[in-house]
């Protein structure tokens, strides 16, 4: 076997590529590295990948079209160290008979820790007892804050992410209400979660974060209808896909006071300096750093090797991507 491996910036493939994973790859396969801090081109994948029977991309890496794809006679095996394919990735692949592998498992739970913390930071309002200390004021015995145990807390999607973070609620006996149509009966009850509607989801919980990937079909299903069924003081956190939400709607409910939010993610990356939303006090703007977690940041490659080593022994896979997944993949 032969693997092409096309992370060509420095800090990422550091970070990514460990000695041990370097070796795990070696043990059952040869493999060929871009060239280090050299932008690796689209034209020159096309060039390359005949040779080759897998290929292992990640950020930065070219998009495998249906062009290259074409060219791609031997490759059986695409592993992404990322999450969301879509922007690397022609779905022809699979038509092609190639085995395609991701290491979403490792963002997803990186995204999932952030969720929590937002939720943490925003019902306890930390940012404005934060601010109301540096400004020379004290607390008063007599406050409350929401807090995160014992709320209601509702989930819109159930993907990786959404199980991870029902997981780490459960030390904050949390009651969850989860609103996809990817989620079973059967599962919820396993899950000890209830299931709801889109409208249930956001009129009876204090808090509902967003985990759906952004597709046509997701694009803008918060809108002004939708944000008028959340009680007052509810707190709404956005670690997926900004567009999921009308941003104009969004900024009139807060602007109002109504509601609280706590963002990760916005229509426009990154967010202009002037956006009313740095502005509002009851608004958490973080820099997308979902995927920040240095643990599972690192665990990324190996991950997609792990599979590598599988595929190449007749072992199972653990983490294979399917067209049908694929489809539901956030497509930007």
């Amino acid at each position: 076997m032969r693997t092409l491996v096309t992370v060509w910036k420095r800090e990422l493939r550091d970070l990514l590529f460990s000695e041990k994973v370097i070796k795990q790859m070696q043990a059952v396969s040869d493999v060929d590295w871009v060239t280090i801090d050299e932008p690796y081109e689209a034209e020159q994948l096309r060039q390359d990948i005949h040779k080759y029977d897998a290929c292992i991309l990640s950020w930065g890496s070219p998009k495998l079209t249906a062009d290259i794809l074409a060219e791609a006679k031997k490759l059986r095996f695409i592993g992404h160290a990322a999450g969301t394919l879509t922007p690397y990735m022609d779905p022809s692949a699979f038509g092609n008979g190639i085995t395609v592998v991701n290491a979403n498992t490792a963002l997803a739970k990186s995204t999932a820790e952030l969720t929590v913390s937002l939720m943490l930071a925003g019902s306890w309002e930390i940012g404005k007892y934060r601010d109301q200390l540096r400004s020379g004021s004290w607390g008063d015995n007599g406050n409350t804050v929401m807090g995160l145990y014992g709320q209601k807390v509702g989930l819109i999607g159930y993907g990786e992410v959404a199980r991870e973070v029902i997981r780490l609620l459960r030390g904050f006996n949390a009651s969850i209400k989860l609103f996809s149509p990817y989620c079973s009966q059967e599962e919820a009850s396993e899950q000890g979660i209830a299931l709801g509607s889109l409208e249930a989801v956001l009129s009876e919980s204090c808090i509902v974060s967003l985990h759906d990937t952004l597709t046509t079909s997701t694009r803008g299903m918060i809108g002004q209808e939708q944000l008028k069924l959340l009680p007052d003081g509810a707190l709404l956190v956005n670690t997926a896909r900004g567009p999921l939400i009308d941003e104009a709607a969004l900024l009139e409910q807060l602007s109002a006071g109504r509601i609280h939010a706590a963002l990760d993610v916005y229509h426009r990356e990154p967010l202009p300096a002037d956006d009313l939303l740095l502005k509002l006090p009851n608004v958490i703007c973080l820099p997308h750093i979902g995927a920040y977690s240095g643990y599972w940041k690192s665990q990324l490659a190996a991950m997609v090797v792990e599979d590598l080593v599988n595929f190449a022994t007749g072992k199972p896979l653990l983490r294979e991507v399917t067209a049908e997944r694929f489809d539901r993949m956030t497509t930007k």
